[in-house]
């Protein structure tokens, strides 16, 4: 009989059977397993709505806080608080509270003593324990749960500070259906409020979902705390604690009827057996098919696939049937032959540029890994393009690429004993040459540029070049594939700064590089964690002798490198983007040191220095005017110094930042003057009233003629203009008398006093002061 019914009905009774007997297994274990899988994702669907109500809860006291904070910060509630008269209290309370989305709010004084309330006079007071004060008062607010009426209420008690602590404003939050409704539409359960307060026998609810026909059920408001289920016939539940006050627990009931998920299942579990019935039929035919058509044809398909699949080139089976399974084999074949093209074209395109034929940076950077790990000398030419994307900006990328062409069949003339000549990017070529002598390479490199700047014949029009190029000695000037990128940029990079056509790399230049990144990386750490400090020298009256004004000087202390120059890490904060944040921290940290210092008793003004940047910043002056809000004195004791060459980079904005700062008030100061390009028509139109003569005209001055007629012409200018001068670098005393007698207004230097740090202001001012008689200048006086 088995004989007789053959493999293939052999095979299509044994999967006929084996869907039958499988699809019975998942029959019975689908009841069984059918109410167990349902409480599982009930409870799953519990445990996210519980995850969802601590977030709404949480959001919604955030929300509260932040009403809160707005109100206590406003001007005319801290007015009705200090006026402390009761109906203006009342009236300020019962409005902001209302702007704050609050059901109730009470004013407290500092003890915590009702000074207004917005409940009614019937109702009992919450209570508000001290260390629910010191809590709000220590974190900036404090949060608990109380019930008022057979209500729950979420307290929130913020200080109102102006400045000090003038009183405490408590809120109250309900703690309603609305909020219970909202938690119950977003997690698909129904939600009940509950509390212990003033219940010894268990739960009382004081609020549910809308969906809720009984909130009253005993089973789910008289069960005792403690767990996180309670047992009913009816819901799949979960308690969530919702905190415990004086009063008792507060919790919130998450249910999920167990009748709508049982009715859930019944349907799934009838469409379950609709589609075991559909697959048992289509099992049935499937076999049968199989059997028939597929047997031996699909197994010969079935090797030449798998074969194909592990990167052979088989060949393709003999099939006798036509059709599909005949359609399969060509295609099959055709997508092998598709492969192995299309496979060829991906790694000629992975390692060739496209435009020039020539390898790419992956090849040339592969070749040189192989070249490092056998230790293998070469030689390394660079040649870059200057200005390609203006050229393909003025006549099209078309003409571009035709000059890229020309260009890298100049290279392969030029270098035909190359190893490998790539087109790295851009404008940019690299060709690995065969390991010759410095002079060797010296020559080849100019033979190259010769070539690549002569005339290039495109589209019958001569076409010149500009080219830079580098050379290096491989491994001696990179050992490896980073090495060898870092270095060739930076060396292309280097001559394009110096002007050269032909530059060699140095060993030890890309250190100072390094440097560069790692001082830029721990500037912005030493800008956020005050690892900054600032030095400040005083600047003294000619005439008098006394301590005017100080100028802020910024110092970095680096933990690895030691101290860095200012004008060192100030152009890498330029460079790297980082200068306005670094002139916002100066600009506070000197407010906050002025600010000190005055209430110890100095009285003097301060200078801050500006880059050329910050007089393109649109903000600047808002900046200023923020950080010294509530000045002590008036703003012109505050002098910004800006240099010429910072006015010449960009004369229209500057001059609208100036203006802007000119109109807040403060000291606009030209810094370095004599050392810039701006002439005298462009110093009269700007809104400065200072001008700070260089020191490199003043260190020598005792001494020298010429700086000398500079000097006293500057001061004879400057007054003409209705500027005050101030003369810096001043070492010596016949310098500052020879300042004082040609009327130069302040001076600062060495000879009057180093720039010192904050903790020394105060001495070095006592000292300043017992020589301000011997500074004064006596000739006026006598005359």
């Amino acid at each position: 009989m088995a004989n007789r019914i053959g493999f293939r009905g052999r095979l299509v009774t044994a999967m006929v059977a084996l869907v039958a007997l499988v699809s019975l297994l998942i029959g019975a274990l689908l009841m069984v397993y059918l109410f167990e899988d349902e409480k599982s994702r009930a409870l799953e669907q519990l445990s996210i709505a519980e995850r969802l109500t601590n977030e709404v809860i949480a959001r919604r006291t955030d929300l509260e806080l932040s009403r809160l904070s707005v109100v206590v910060r406003d001007f005319g509630f801290r007015s009705a608080i200090a006026s402390r008269d009761p109906a203006t209290l009342s009236s300020a309370l019962e409005n902001h509270s209302g702007r704050a989305g609050a059901d109730f709010a009470l004013l407290l004084d500092q003890q915590g003593e009702l000074l207004a309330s917005t409940l009614p006079r019937d109702l009992d007071l919450p209570g508000i324990a001290s260390t629910q004060l010191a809590n709000a008062r220590q974190n900036g607010s404090d949060r608990s749960l109380q019930t008022i009426d057979q209500r729950g209420y979420e307290l929130l008690v913020v200080p109102v500070e102006a400045p000090g602590l003038r009183a405490w404003l408590v809120a109250g939050f309900e703690l309603d259906q609305n909020l219970a409704d909202i938690i119950a539409r977003l997690s698909g359960s129904s939600v009940i409020f509950r509390t212990s307060a003033n219940n010894a026998n268990g739960f009382t609810s004081f609020a549910a979902s809308s969906d809720i026909t009984s909130a009253m059920d005993p089973a789910l408001l008289q069960s005792a705390g403690g767990h996180n289920f309670i047992e009913s016939a009816r819901y799949f539940t979960r308690t969530l604690s919702l905190g415990v006050s004086g009063q008792g627990a507060f919790e919130a009931i998450l249910m999920i009827s167990r009748d709508a998920s049982l009715q859930n299942y019944y349907r799934r579990a009838l469409e379950i057996v609709l589609l075991v019935a559909v697959i048992m039929v289509l099992a049935t035919v499937l076999a049968l098919l199989v059997a028939r058509y597929l047997g031996r044809p699909v197994l010969q398909l079935a090797q030449y696939a798998r074969a194909v699949g592990q990167g052979l080139n088989p060949q393709a089976p003999d099939i006798r049937t036509g059709g599909e399974l005949l359609q399969l084999r060509d295609t099959l074949r055709d997508t092998l032959a598709q492969l192995i093209r299309r496979e060829a074209e991906i790694r000629y395109a992975a390692t060739h540029d496209e435009v020039t034929g020539l390898g790419n940076r992956n090849a040339l950077m592969h070749m040189a890994t192989e070249g490092f790990r056998a230790v293998q000398p070469c030689s390394l030419i660079g040649l870059r393009v200057s200005d390609l994307s203006d050229i393909n900006d003025t006549l099209g990328i078309e003409f571009g690429d035709k000059v890229l062409l020309g260009l890298s069949q100049r290279l392969r003339d030029e270098l035909p004993d190359a190893r490998h000549v790539a087109r790295t990017g851009g404008g940019e070529f690299l060709a690995l040459l065969p390991a010759c002598s410095p002079e060797a390479l010296d020559h080849r490199t100019k033979g190259l540029l010769a070539s690549a700047e002569s005339p290039l014949n495109v589209d019958g029009t001569p076409f010149s070049l500009k080219a830079t190029l580098i050379s290096m000695q491989l491994p001696n000037d990179a050992s490896n594939t980073n090495e060898l990128r870092r270095r060739v940029n930076l060396t292309f990079e280097q001559a394009v700064q110096q002007g050269l056509a032909i530059t060699r790399y140095e060993p030890g230049r890309d250190e100072n590089h390094l440097r560069e990144l790692k001082l830029i990386s721990d500037l912005h750490s030493a800008i956020r964690n005050d690892g900054l400090y600032m030095n400040y020298q005083p600047k003294l009256d000619s005439h008098t002798g006394k301590l005017l004004q100080v100028e802020a000087l910024v110092r970095w202390i680096h933990p690895e490198l030691g101290f860095i120059s200012p004008e060192e890490f100030i152009f890498l904060a330029e460079q790297s983007g980082q200068i306005h944040e670094l002139t916002d921290h100066i600009l506070q940290r000197v407010a906050d040191d002025a600010r000190a210092w005055f209430h110890e008793g100095l009285d003097v003004g301060v200078a801050i220095n500006l880059s050329a940047m910050d007089l393109t910043r649109p903000g600047l002056a808002e900046r200023v005017a923020r950080t010294f809000a509530g000045w002590h004195h008036s703003m012109d004791r505050i002098t910004l110094e800006v240099t010429e060459s910072a006015l010449m980079d960009d004369p229209v904005e500057a001059m609208a930042t100036l203006n802007r700062l000119r109109d807040l008030g403060v000291t606009l100061s030209v810094d370095d003057f004599g050392t810039g390009y701006s002439s005298l028509s462009q110093l009269r139109k700007l809104p400065v009233q200072e001008l700070k003569i260089d020191k490199s005209f003043v260190l020598k001055l005792n001494a020298e003629p010429q700086d000398q007629l500079i000097v006293k012409s500057t001061i004879d200018m400057a007054h003409g203009l209705g500027l005050k001068v101030v003369a810096e670098g001043i070492e010596n005393l016949e310098t500052w008398k020879l300042l004082q007698s040609w009327g130069c207004n302040v001076g600062q230097g060495f000879f009057l006093s180093r720039p010192v740090s904050k903790a020394d202001l105060m001495q070095t001012a006592a000292s300043l002061l017992e020589r301000q008689h011997d500074l004064a200048d006596m000739s006026q006086e006598h005359s």
